[in-house]
């Protein structure tokens, strides 16, 4: 930027014989440039396709075996009274009492998610079944299974669809 003060000196020489406003025609007004550093997460960003896992039976000695699948279809009804019905119903004054002897031996695993499972519509199956495949889900969050945390049953947590895999095999 280049300012010119009324009657006063701008500190600029000029040449000899030529006017302060036919000095400014001459000059061409350059727009500011953005100068950043192009260098930044964006150009070092990629995309990288998963092409193996370690959940699962794998090769090469890694794997994490699936234990078990959970998913459970309650059809109209609402999940949350049928479980705490079917609890009462088995005579188990609160789900602790029944992890007892439904769930014996547990332990912890790594949850996945999984849309692929076909869920088990509880009206076809035996009401212990359905009752420790909640305490399961119960049991669960979206993505770790753990035995020593409270049993919590919610329309979400009853309604996944879950893929349980151990990994003490794995980090032993």
């Amino acid at each position: 930027m280049i300012a010119i003060e009324s009657g006063g000196s701008t500190g600029v020489d000029w040449p000899t014989g030529l006017a302060a406003s036919a000095v400014l025609q001459t000059i061409r007004y350059v727009a500011p440039t953005l100068e950043c550093n192009m260098g930044g997460p964006m150009s070092r960003s990629r995309e990288l396709t998963l092409r193996s896992t370690i959940l699962g039976d794998g090769v090469d000695h890694v794997s994490c075996p699936r234990v078990r699948s959970v998913a459970l279809d309650f059809g109209e009804a609402d999940p949350v009274p049928y479980v705490w019905g079917l609890l009462a119903g088995l005579g188990y004054a609160s789900p602790e009492a029944a992890l007892g002897s439904l769930l014996p031996i547990l332990r912890r695993c790594v949850c996945c998610v999984s849309n692929e499972i076909a869920p088990d519509r509880v009206v076809s199956l035996e009401p212990e079944v359905v009752l420790e495949q909640a305490l399961v889900l119960g049991l669960s969050t979206r993505s770790l299974f753990d035995p020593t945390r409270p049993v919590i049953w919610t329309r979400a947590s009853l309604t996944r669809r879950l893929n349980l895999y151990e990994v003490e095999g794995f980090y032993a």
